[in-house]
């Protein structure tokens, strides 16, 4: 029971209300009492997730390094360098907090870079493809929310660790799918080649994979190559697909409470992170040998879902 009660002391504890039934309430309120009374284990409860938390052997110092060290990570992705550096964030910030809670923060994340990055690629879009890549997805980002609505954090974080895996396998093979594919420098008449079904399917997984760990961008970069929009149309069509799956996935988010207001506290917070990262990869641009970096990137990557598929 000591043992069980340091844990209780260790953790700054909070009991996370599903949006779900009255009687799941009770259900956990009494688990959590069991717990909070040394009879039942930390590790039986997946639904209980913690905020500045200690961890194991870790400290709030620890934690508040790891959220600006992601925020600055993320501002490098936005920034072009290193590829699909910013899919590791998400992983790795489940390690020491709630995956709800860490999917509500970097979406306010995301978009707030997003708000930003839009007006630099104003009207440069695809419309064709933003627009079947967009209706696709508010099916994606509507079955993706049934299933926040009732998985398990535990689960949850599961769910994000086997993603992590397969995107990080499809980036560290990207030279060989994107030569396959095609470059971003030809001509924009390939385009019109996509039949409508399959921009509406790449819109749906984008839609599931985005809502679920926020790394839908890979499939949206696949569906884009082989249409060879340019390399400044391809940057605006990204850029405006992004916006828009996370400005469709905020109402569904906040219907699911997995915001508050400790986490815009902390999103504010990390905002100058964020654009001290994307100074950051525009200088890396051209001066540090971005495949490495990727590749190590891309590791850990790897290595932190494995971690999160087996803990």
């Amino acid at each position: 029971m000591r043992r069980d009660v340091k844990y209780f002391n260790g953790y700054s504890l909070i009991a996370y209300r599903p949006p779900t039934t009255a009687i799941r309430d009770q259900w956990f309120a009494i688990r959590y009492s069991l717990f909070a009374n040394g009879y039942l284990p930390l590790d039986n409860l997946p639904e209980l997730h913690y905020t500045w938390s200690y961890g194991k052997g870790g400290s709030p110092i620890y934690e508040i390094i790891v959220l600006c060290f992601g925020a600055w990570l993320t501002g490098v992705s936005k920034a072009g360098f290193g590829g699909g550096i910013g899919m590791i964030v998400v992983p790795m910030f489940t390690h020491f907090r709630s995956a709800r809670n860490v999917i509500g923060l970097m979406l306010l994340l995301l978009f707030s870079t997003d708000v930003f990055s839009l007006r630099h690629y104003w009207n440069r879009w695809h419309r064709q493809s933003v627009t079947r890549l967009i209706l696709g997805s508010l099916l994606g980002i509507a079955l993706a929310s049934l299933i926040l609505k009732d998985i398990s954090d535990y689960h949850l974080k599961k769910v994000i660790g086997g993603i992590a895996c397969l995107f990080a396998l499809l980036e560290f093979l990207r030279p060989y799918w994107q030569r396959w594919l095609g470059n971003t420098e030809q001509s924009v008449e390939a385009a019109w080649n996509f039949k409508t079904w399959q921009g509406l399917l790449a819109g749906l997984f984008a839609g599931v994979f985005s809502t679920l760990a926020h790394m839908g961008g890979l499939v949206v970069v696949m569906y884009l190559l082989p249409q060879r929009l340019g390399n400044t149309a391809f940057v605006a069509t990204t850029t405006a697909t992004y916006f828009l799956l996370n400005f469709i996935k905020i109402p569904f988010y906040y219907q699911l409470d997995l915001f508050s207001q400790e986490i815009l506290i902390e999103a504010v917070a990390l905002l100058p992170f964020i654009a001290l990262g994307v100074l950051t990869g525009i200088a890396l641009n051209n001066r540090v040998p971005e495949r490495l970096f990727s590749r190590i990137v891309l590791f850990f990557l790897f290595a932190t879902g494995v971690h999160l598929l087996l803990g």
